[in-house]
């Protein structure tokens, strides 16, 4: 694909998601946007999700 940038796509959901981003009101709102992203980019197999499922079980359980 002559011509064709293929970091643009990154640098429009970047930008898409900015403003999002930096708007969000406290961490928990911020860490759900993260989350909505990393579910639209991400896919399904990708290993950022066991350990995201690890940590974030390790932290609930140490929390009762």
């Amino acid at each position: 694909m002559a011509g064709k940038d293929p970091g643009r796509s990154k640098r429009l959901t970047a930008e898409l998601w900015a403003p999002r981003l930096n708007d969000a009101a406290s961490p928990r709102a911020r860490a759900v946007l993260l989350l909505d992203l990393a579910r639209a980019r991400l896919a399904d197999d990708d290993p950022m999700w066991s350990s995201l499922a690890e940590q974030l079980g390790k932290y609930l359980q140490a929390k009762g």
